[in-house]
């Protein structure tokens, strides 16, 4: 595969494009080498310089896929080259794309209230030979732990779930960096191809929450539409800007 990689902030994002990065997972579900998609953005990659959880969770995916153009402006200011920046929603689709291709199983884990099933409502639509469960799943903490013996129990519910669908993709929605986390510690349980975090995509799908026009992704304004539209996200955004940028200068200049 077409690709390289760039440290940022202690973080090796990987820069690859969009067809490299399908073939890639398709050899993989083909000769069964199990693999995990991870799409850190300024905010992740921020939130992993005191998180050695999420650290290692980022470092150790098979593919960190940067999903901001936060990401491409510190690679350019860091080393003098760009990234190929992937968003985490458009990846997700794409890759649905191709389980739709390959009459593939996906499994839909977590989400809000009933997101999941909304979204797999909606892409049942138009992708009539995937084949897609969901599951709510339990609530877990920061650390990708069931935060009660309630969800201790979901949690065993949900893996064996998983396991019984046994599906070539599971896609993870517990927010982040709860959900990379939880993927990275619990990966080897699980009878799947791979998996992917999510965040708020399934929101999206289902319909929950509107998404940017098209001119504002393209500018990479997309914080400034979620900050207008779910205003609660503004501590969140804070960390992309401008907190990110001045510890990318800072790392630059010490090298920590």
């Amino acid at each position: 595969m077409s690709q390289n990689y760039v440290n940022i902030l202690g973080i090796n994002v990987l820069s690859t494009t969009t067809s490299h990065l399908l073939t890639s997972v398709r050899e993989k579900v083909t000769h069964s080498k199990r693999f995990y998609i991870l799409t850190p953005n300024p905010e992740l990659v921020l939130a992993s310089t005191k998180n050695n959880d999420l650290k290692n969770a980022l470092n150790s995916a098979t593919y960190a896929v940067p999903d901001g153009v936060g990401l491409n402006y510190a690679s350019k200011f860091l080393y003098g080259k760009s990234i190929n920046i992937i968003p985490g929603r458009k990846l997700f689709k794409d890759l649905i794309e191709l389980a739709n291709k390959k009459a593939w199983k996906v499994f839909f884990l977590g989400g809000h209230g009933a997101e999941a099933k909304g979204a797999a409502e909606k892409l049942r639509i138009n992708y009539k030979s995937v084949k897609i469960e969901t599951f709510a799943g339990p609530i877990v903490n920061t650390a990708g732990v069931p935060v009660g013996e309630e969800d201790k129990e979901l949690q065993k519910e949900a893996i064996a779930r998983i396991n019984k669908f046994s599906p070539q993709l599971l896609f993870v929605a517990f927010t982040n960096p709860k959900q990379e986390i939880w993927i990275h510690k619990n990966l080897k349980s699980l009878n799947v191809g791979g998996a992917m975090a999510v965040g708020g995509t399934f929101r999206y799908i289902a319909g929950a929450s509107k998404l940017p026009p098209s001119w504002m992704e393209r500018a990479g304004l997309e914080w400034v539409w979620r900050l207008i539209t779910e205003p609660y996200r503004l501590a969140r955004i804070f960390n992309a800007f401008p907190l990110f940028p001045l510890r990318v200068f800072w790392f630059k200049l010490t090298g920590l």
